[in-house]
């Protein structure tokens, strides 16, 4: 018989118990010396050392601060309870982009306790996912799901949408017409109702809220994360470097009418002016296929996102 489980939005009083439930799938705890892992108690490990497990929510500090960041964004955290204990945490992310997702509720996670699954608990959060995507107005609700769990997700209702290609290209001035735009006041809105057009793994919001989603632990602290607005062709357009090193950086772009060529294009010219010679780009079979023939770049794998629609 399946327990009763209670949904409810999660509070930062969750922090703890939402942190054991990711924990929950590490089986050992190690510290790598000499290119050996030495197994080691959970609390010697600082917090970089625990994020390389899984990300903020491997320590109570930095799932703290991660929950803290989605509930002062207005997205929406989800737990499923055993009693008062959560057994169940999903990550929800509302925006507004272009087609084909428009109005987009995105699940970004959805994690059931080591022990705790088989028993409904993630179908019954998918089903919440659900309920509030439609209560929202959504026209659609997405995820980004491992192949391991693609057939839950396609159980429950989702397609596969399309496939996206990675690809790792070299800079280069390729002439397009850029001109600098002032930064606007806020962000959400400048790119409410925009295609995503380079980056779209998992979804606009969620990609946004990435660029909020902060720590000061030191594997962060050289990261550079620079927002670029700049109008491609006369279009008003966003891009996100995301700058490892001096050689190589991370792509994401809106636009509101450059087309996804154009807006590579833009990018790999920008990139190009500071001196970084490669750039990781996602981008749709469909735009890869469209831009192919003039970039020097290889492919490096490719993606896809499950879909379903709501209207």
């Amino acid at each position: 018989m399946r327990r009763p489980y209670k949904l409810r939005h999660a509070s930062l009083d969750d922090a703890a118990e939402i942190s054991e439930i990711h924990r929950s799938y590490v089986d050992r705890w190690y510290r790598k010396l000499d290119n050996e892992q030495c197994e080691v108690p959970y609390r010697s490990l600082s917090l970089s050392e625990r994020w390389g497990f899984g990300g903020p929510w491997m320590s109570v500090e930095t799932c703290s601060v991660h929950l803290n960041n989605l509930l002062l964004q207005h997205q929406f955290p989800i737990v499923a309870c055993e009693g008062d204990r959560p057994v169940g945490e999903m990550e929800l992310f509302l925006g507004d982009e272009g087609v084909p997702y428009s109005q987009n509720m995105h699940i970004g996670l959805l994690y059931v306790m080591r022990g705790h699954t088989g028993q409904g608990i993630g179908s019954a959060l998918v089903d919440k996912a659900f309920k509030l995507a439609e209560g929202q107005g959504c026209d659609t609700i997405t995820v980004a799901s491992s192949q391991a769990n693609e057939g839950f997700y396609k159980r429950c209702g989702f397609e596969r949408t399309g496939t996206m290609v990675e690809l790792e290209a070299a800079t280069k001035d390729y002439g397009v017409d850029i001109s600098p735009m002032p930064p606007p006041l806020n962000v959400w809105s400048f790119a409410r109702g925009m295609p995503m057009l380079l980056g779209r793994y998992q979804s606009s919001a969620f990609h946004l809220f990435e660029q909020f989603d902060a720590y000061a632990i030191p594997e962060f602290l050289n990261l550079m994360r620079d927002r670029v607005f700049v109008a491609v062709n006369g279009h008003p357009s966003m891009v996100v470097l995301v700058k490892f090193d001096a050689a190589r950086a991370d792509v994401y772009g809106w636009s509101g009418g450059a087309s996804a060529e154009e807006l590579t294009l833009a990018v790999l010219a920008l990139l190009h002016n500071d001196g970084i010679k490669y750039a990781s780009i996602l981008l749709t079979s469909d735009d890869y296929y469209a831009v192919a023939d003039k970039l020097d770049a290889a492919v490096k794998g490719s993606r896809s996102t499950l879909l379903r629609c709501l209207k």
